[in-house]
């Protein structure tokens, strides 16, 4: 027994590798990690934050996926994550894109607003998104078809809804159309610009 977990340990120390650190919002302390992961397919980075109770307990809070490449040589599904801390506020943003031929992987954008109360407590106060699940023309029964082109009947009207709804639950977000979607995507594009001039200076 004392073998298979030191076997356990051993690859999930192989799997993962984590960095703790220690911050304060407001009055408050957290911890947060940067686990690297690589799996299967699957490389990437994820952020996870904790607040610190005064019994010196972690409580969880969020995750984000700061790097995800998943799939085979150049096909390549494709997360980046970005966050910034404005006084009692952070500000998630995650942007997904696809690689060569990984035609049923999501391109979008999500941001997710969370506030730090007065009790310490912090809360999810906003969260748009949106998101294509595939490549357009991929998969013509999909609901999403109708991001592009107008539903005609109720029939087309509750396949787009259908796909909503299921991109917002995967998603965890408040999903956007139009000039709306367009603006968030920027507004993700331009976070991801000032991540990567961060990591330059």
């Amino acid at each position: 027994m004392q073998k298979i977990l030191l076997l356990v340990s051993l690859l999930l120390t192989s799997l993962f590798s984590a960095e703790l650190k220690h911050l304060t919002i407001g009055n408050q302390d957290f911890a947060f990690t940067r686990d690297s992961y690589d799996i299967y397919d699957s490389k990437g980075e994820v952020l996870r934050l904790y607040k610190e109770e005064r019994n010196y307990d972690l409580k969880f809070i969020f995750s984000l996926i700061l790097k995800d490449r998943t799939g085979v040589c150049s096909d390549k599904s494709v997360e980046d994550g970005h966050y910034e801390i404005n006084g009692t506020t952070i500000t998630l943003y995650s942007h997904w894109d696809r690689r060569g031929k990984a035609y049923n992987a999501p391109y979008g954008a999500r941001i997710e607003v969370y506030k730090l109360l007065d009790n310490h407590d912090i809360v999810r106060t906003s969260s748009k998104v949106y998101i294509e699940t595939a490549r357009q023309n991929y998969n013509d029964n999909s609901g999403m078809q109708y991001l592009f082109k107008v539903a005609k009947n109720e029939k087309e009207k509750q396949a787009l809804k259908a796909y909503v709804d299921r991109v917002e639950r995967h998603f965890k977000g408040n999903f956007v159309y139009g000039d709306e979607a367009k603006k968030l995507i920027k507004e993700v594009e331009d976070a991801m610009t000032r991540k990567m001039k961060s990591i330059w200076q």
